[in-house]
């Protein structure tokens, strides 16, 4: 199932009843079964620890995908799917040097994508960083602060047919106890 764009406003749609009017820049939608969706793609993650204090990470994933919208959505046949980038790739280390303290930094990468079904409204890509700081109080109890997009990245999640972004959490940071069993 996946929303398939059926009309663009302004108008009225009757062969939809419940719709009533779509305004100009809207765009009327409908969930659908609508193909099949081929898809291939390659990941890959490695990690490396240097003692006990030191550890790195990276993943990247890229995926190549196409609709065959069949008599259902014939419209979206050869489009890409909607909110599925090509290219994703993360980042991280973290950092033990107290036996009390552990530091971590983490970076993510989306690549562009397309909002909507008809691949005509396209999403910025966008690189985020992420920090955090644990401090041991026990071995299962331990305060930490962390920092999510820390450069208050611009994270575009959805786009209008007018031109309105949405977009993802600005920078969050964040104090509190965490309890591990």
């Amino acid at each position: 199932m996946t929303n398939v764009t059926i009309g663009a406003g302004p108008g009225f749609f009757p062969d939809f009843p419940g719709a009533g009017f779509v305004p100009a820049g809207g765009v009327l939608r409908q969930r659908r079964n609508a193909g099949a969706i081929e898809a291939w793609g390659v990941e890959a993650e490695a990690e490396r620890a240097f003692g006990d204090r030191l550890r790195l990470r990276v993943a990247a994933g890229y995926t190549a995908a196409e609709v065959d919208g069949g008599e259902a959505a014939p419209q979206l046949t050869g489009l890409r799917p909607a909110q599925t980038p090509q290219l994703t790739v993360t980042a991280g280390v973290q950092w033990r040097p107290l036996d009390r303290l552990e530091l971590g930094a983490s970076l993510r990468y989306e690549g562009a994508r397309f909002e909507d079904d008809l691949n005509t409204r396209r999403l910025d890509p966008a690189l985020t960083v992420d920090l955090r700081a644990d401090w041991r109080l026990t071995p299962a109890l331990a305060l930490y602060l962390a920092a999510d997009n820390l450069f208050d990245a611009a994270v575009q999640t959805g786009l209008t047919a007018d031109g309105i972004a949405s977009y993802d959490a600005p920078r969050v940071v964040r104090a509190g106890i965490s309890f591990r069993r």
